[in-house]
Parts: C-alpha cells; sequence; structure tokens
C-alpha cells in the first residue's frame, strides 16, 4: 500500500508525502488515484473510538465529503446495504476496504470509454445543398 503513495521509493511515508496522499485521495474526481491507504486512513480518522469498526452514522460523514448531499443515501445504502442511521449496521476496516473497493470497480466500470461509447444519430439539415 505504500508504494502507491512513496513517491521518493524509500520505503517510508515523509508528513509531505501523507499530506498528498490525503489530499489528492479527498480531491479525487475520476476514480483513478491510488485509495488503498487513503481509505485505511479516513476508516481510522473515523472510527473516534477505536473500536475496529464504523458506524453507519461514522460512514455518513466519510461518503458525504466523498459523494456530497446528492448521492450520500445511494452510497450508503450500496456499502451498507441501508441508509437507515438506527439500523445498528457496522462495518469493520475489511468489510469496509471490501465494499469500498467494489464501489470503485463498479464506477470504473460504468464509465464511457472509446469501447462502449454510441454516437448520437447524425442531424440531417433540411434545405442544404
Amino acid at each position: 500500500m505504500i508504494w502507491e503513495v512513496d513517491e521518493d521509493c524509500d520505503g517510508c511515508l515523509s508528513w509531505l508525502e501523507f499530506q498528498n496522499l490525503y489530499t489528492r485521495g479527498r480531491d479525487d474526481k475520476t476514480g483513478y488515484e491510488p485509495r488503498g491507504l487513503f481509505n485505511v486512513v479516513e476508516f481510522v480518522m473515523n472510527d473516534k473510538e477505536g473500536t475496529g469498526f464504523i458506524t453507519l452514522e461514522e460512514a455518513m460523514q466519510i461518503m458525504y465529503l466523498r459523494y456530497g448531499r446528492a448521492l450520500l443515501d445511494a452510497q450508503l445504502e450500496e456499502v451498507f446495504g441501508t441508509s437507515d442511521l438506527n439500523s445498528g449496521k457496522i462495518l469493520t476496516l475489511t468489510e469496509f476496504l471490501h465494499c469500498l473497493h467494489a464501489s470503485q470497480v463498479k464506477q470504473l466500470l460504468n464509465r464511457v470509454t472509446a469501447k462502449t461509447y454510441k454516437a448520437p444519430p447524425p442531424t440531417v439539415h433540411k434545405g442544404r445543398k
């Protein structure tokens, strides 16, 4: 995981490399930025009680920052299977990482590529020669 962000390849993360990792992960709108360590950092930051799992309410903070209000409920449904804060649903780090990875793969596969792009039909202009 560290190799994703170890820019000088010294086998360690400097504070600057860590800051860059977090900023790039937080600001990434393309989904192509390496997110392995970033996802672990977000989990640990939101596991405020240090229990080794996060609740739906704690995850909501992560999802809100990542996807905004418009997509919050849909993302919570996808990762947790519910967006009901009273559900008592929790995720361990492993479950959290697995769910996020599956969600990110799904988003990348749904992108339009050169192979899947369908051009709109040509417009017909009447009266032109």
